[in-house]
């Protein structure tokens, strides 16, 4: 990994990659392809270099202290990539149906593959940052000209479903959170005008989900301002005052839209109130209980189901995560999937009490994805997962000369543990700064 091209070492290819991957599959690419095009096939070759040998020899090993989620997410790789993809030969589903549940199934694991690079350079942690903002931006401007005119070559004839991207909503809190976060903190006049260049630039995601009447994705947006809001104002009320002048002078031009929206709310929870999510959830039992086999490993890669969330038509996706594993992989696939997500909401449990700001700006989406979209197919849901593995990491080391060193990460069989936090990193970390 030290070795070096004109003084370009092999780990920032590796994430240069990833960053190009990311940049090309925002302007071009859809969460869920239809088809395969030249910007998924690009995206995906980008994300195999980034990958590489150094991230697929990993699982092979059992380091001493390793991490709780990463020894699940080991588990549930190699049990989707054998038991549940035999199952899908077995059953004969179709291949390309096959794949449009496999590949999502391994952008899951960009946290297990990505691990050990991210632990020899916890800095990376800036271009994930970067790369989620820039792809939730740009899907969000992408999904508002779709609605109001022509935007080829960015949007196609396909359904994207944009703005149902966790990336998409991590851009609205993130960009209200974080320039309020710094603003508070150092009180200077170009942290203030920061923080208006981002409120404007917020806009964007804010118009995408407005557009598209996202109700869960809306209300995590004001239960953020909400609570990030007062945690400042209790801690530092002088400094949020300009802050809440601020937040008012952007929302009273806004007021007249408001009717509208909210209008547009309550038609859409009248027509199609919570899309039958419990009649889903039952459908998904109803396919995998018919035999004590199917029950146990489910149906494999590409299976499909008669969903009441759309209408009773045969799909090959539910809007619940679990539900979803257990179509594909049964219960023990469930419970495995379980304890992975488990894993890492530890982790983001712990960083909502590091750095508030942060952490439950990721928490919205991830809540969300996992319970009432089906976004979490996406490649935007597994860049979720990796933020959140991977923050603790690069805070404990913003926060600690001392912790990580970069030759303390060189072996990475015995360095797989959770990085211990300080009691002044505590409450509200350093950040992406």
């Amino acid at each position: 990994m030290g070795s070096c091209l004109t003084g370009i070492s092999l780990s920032d290819l590796r994430i240069g990659f990833f960053v190009l991957a990311c940049l090309i599959y925002g302007f071009f690419g859809s969460p869920t392809p239809d088809h395969l095009g030249w910007a998924e096939f690009l995206v995906g070759s980008l994300l195999v270099l980034c990958v590489g040998a150094g991230g697929v020899f990993p699982l092979f090993r059992s380091p001493r202290n390793q991490l709780f989620w990463y020894g699940a997410g080991q588990f549930l790789l190699l049990y989707g990539v054998t038991v549940s993809l035999s199952l899908s030969i077995f059953y004969g589903h179709p291949v390309s149906q096959a794949l449009r549940d496999l590949v999502p199934f391994l952008f899951l694991f960009l946290p297990v593959f990505l691990w050990p690079l991210l632990l020899q350079k916890p800095q990376y942690g800036r271009a994930l940052l970067f790369c989620s903002v820039v792809i939730g931006l740009l899907f969000s401007l992408r999904s508002v000209l779709s609605k109001v005119g022509p935007c080829f070559p960015f949007c196609s004839d396909e359904l994207l479903y944009l703005e149902n991207m966790p990336t998409v909503l991590f851009a609205a809190l993130i960009l209200l959170g974080f320039p309020m976060q710094r603003f508070v903190r150092t009180g200077s006049a170009k942290a203030f005008a920061f923080l208006i260049l981002c409120a404007f630039v917020s806009l964007i995601p804010g118009a995408a989900l407005v557009l598209s009447s996202q109700r869960a994705s809306l209300g995590a947006v004001a239960l953020y301002a909400f609570l990030t809001g007062a945690f400042y104002l209790y801690q530092r009320p002088g400094r949020m005052v300009p802050v809440v002048l601020l937040g008012l002078l952007f929302l009273l031009p806004l007021i007249v839209f408001l009717p509208a929206v909210f209008e547009s709310l309550l038609s859409k929870t009248e027509q199609v109130g919570f899309n039958n999510r419990p009649e889903e959830a039952a459908a998904v039992w109803g396919a995998v209980a018919q035999n004590p086999f199917s029950l146990l490993f489910g149906l494999g890669w590409g299976a499909h189901f008669h969903s009441p969330a759309v209408g009773g038509v045969s799909v090959n996706f539910t809007h619940n995560f679990f539900t979803t594993m257990l179509l594909k992989c049964g219960v023990c696939g469930l419970i495995s999937s379980f304890l992975y997500i488990a894993g890492l909401a530890r982790v983001l449990g712990r960083l909502v009490f590091l750095n508030p700001v942060f952490g439950l700006a990721l928490a919205a989406p991830f809540l969300i994805d996992i319970t009432l979209y089906a976004s979490f197919k996406s490649l935007d849901f597994g860049l979720t997962l990796l933020m959140i593995s991977s923050s603790l990491l690069y805070f404990s080391q913003s926060e600690s000369s001392s912790f990580p060193s970069q030759s303390s990460h060189a072996s990475s069989d015995h360095c797989f543990h959770e990085p211990s936090l300080s009691s002044r990193a505590r409450c509200d970390g350093a950040g992406f700064a």
